[in-house]
């Protein structure tokens, strides 16, 4: 079974980075990082245009917890304590011990590491706390940034999932790739 044992919100900690319980206080640098066209163009959701859709979000992060749907973190730059972006898991099979995994970074913060840092910090809580045997990712076609992020932290390309996500009103393919427990606790 998977330990989704969310309270109190699991706090994760980096060199550079807290990953923290998104609060309504984040609203602002939360809207600033979704409002971007380049970080919301292989995603679900079209960018924020107002403060209130990101209340929306920080709402749903926060019933998605509650319901153990989702875990979503802020991910807060120690060295300025501000959002810079998102992390989350959730799609989880409690029989399969499986969750899926996703994230949203500022632009100004691409190619600086912290996707990979993050990332990192939430697959080891998820193998070590919550007694994962898979994580995957879903990446839209495109999407090599993010391809790149899951290589470094040695996700393995399975291959396409066909028509897999609704994308902006569009079926998107999706591109699986994955890391079991067995292959991270050899490169840990």
């Amino acid at each position: 079974m998977i330990n989704k044992s969310f309270v109190p919100f699991p706090t994760l900690e980096t060199n550079r980075l807290l990953l923290r319980l998104v609060e309504d206080s984040d609203v602002e640098q939360l809207y600033e990082v979704l409002s971007d066209a380049e970080v919301a163009k292989f995603d679900y959701f079209h960018p924020l245009t107002s403060i209130e859709q990101a209340l929306k979000f920080i709402a749903r992060f926060k019933n998605e917890l509650e319901e153990n749907e989702e875990i979503t973190w802020g991910i807060i730059l120690k060295e300025t304590n501000q959002l810079i972006g998102t992390c989350n898991m959730g799609s989880f099979d409690d029989g399969a011990r499986r969750a899926e995994i996703g994230y949203d970074i500022a632009q100004s913060k691409w190619g600086k590491g912290y996707a990979t840092e993050a990332l990192g910090a939430v697959i080891e809580y998820g193998f070590t706390t919550m007694n994962l045997n898979r994580i995957e990712a879903t990446i839209t076609p495109g999407n090599d940034a993010s391809v790149k992020v899951l290589k470094k932290l040695n996700f393995v390309h399975e291959g396409i999932v066909r028509e897999r996500d609704l994308i902006k009103g569009k079926l998107e393919d999706g591109i699986m790739m994955s890391i079991l427990k067995r292959d991270y606790e050899i490169i840990k």
